[in-house]
């Protein structure tokens, strides 16, 4: 079992479905984002969650996932020198020197490129997945934390900040600049004035606790990291939708303008 494997090897699996939504960071191997000065934080690979440090850390525990599932396939790579499409240079080999990096899959005697940029190392996985004849959903991550820069648009766009992470930052930069008063933070704590701004979501944007609006779920609807507003934590909901992400946009500059 894929399971056993993981436990067996990396001595940590979250196997809850709300773990990558938690993060509201889920990427794939065709997202066509831009990785570097990014950090992953966790894969998920055929069902199971496996945490990480690093992307080297990523590739080194997929392709010990990956060899375990399918070792056939990785021997037949080994042998054939294999190098993913427009490389310059191998990627799999039973000969270390012909790696810059060689890094040897338990005691296999098969050796794989460690030297690796972030975004070669998503294309190195997209053509393992094909190699072993699975889809490229099978593989998903996370980061840690998506690279954001308040003046910076481009940092702000669908596919990249979740929109619940761009609501955070944008209310933590009106708090920071004063251009937020008492009243409209109050507004923002009742569901009503929160929906009439953002109308996908349901839960109240700010709350004075993180355990706030749970109802009979477990689950919490406020972000662990608090925001001060004049001497007082404030806790920012996760519950936002996509469909509103403009909305949430023209809400801030409308803001930044008065």
């Amino acid at each position: 079992m894929l399971s056993g494997i993981l436990i067996e090897k990396f001595g940590y699996i979250e196997k809850h479905a709300d773990v990558m939504d938690t993060n509201g960071l889920s990427f794939g191997v065709d997202s066509g984002i831009n990785f570097s000065n990014t950090k992953p934080e966790e894969f998920l690979f055929t069902g199971e969650y496996v945490k990480v440090l690093s992307w080297a850390d990523l590739l080194f525990k997929f392709i010990n996932i990956a060899y375990d599932l399918d070792t056939e396939t990785w021997k037949d790579l080994a042998a054939r020198d294999y190098s993913i499409p427009n490389a310059d240079r191998i990627y799999v080999s039973n000969d270390k020197r012909k790696l810059r990096r060689a890094k040897q899959i338990d005691n296999s005697g098969i050796f794989y490129e460690a030297n690796l940029s972030a975004n070669n190392i998503i294309s190195f996985i997209k053509d393992l997945l094909l190699k072993m004849k699975l889809e490229t959903d099978d593989f998903k991550f996370s980061l840690s934390d998506a690279p954001f820069d308040i003046n910076d648009e481009n940092t702000w766009s669908e596919g990249l900040l979740p929109v619940g992470k761009l609501f955070f930052n944008l209310i933590e930069d009106l708090i920071n600049k004063s251009k937020i008063t008492v009243s409209e933070l109050e507004q923002l704590k009742t569901k009503e004035y929160t929906k009439s701004l953002f109308h996908a979501t349901d839960y109240p944007a700010v709350a004075n606790n993180r355990t706030d609006n749970m109802g009979n779920s477990a689950y919490k609807r406020y972000r662990a990291k608090a925001l001060q507003f004049q001497g007082t934590d404030i806790f920012i909901s996760t519950q936002f939708f996509e469909s509103d992400r403009e909305a949430m946009i023209e809400w801030y500059k409308e803001h930044l303008r008065e």
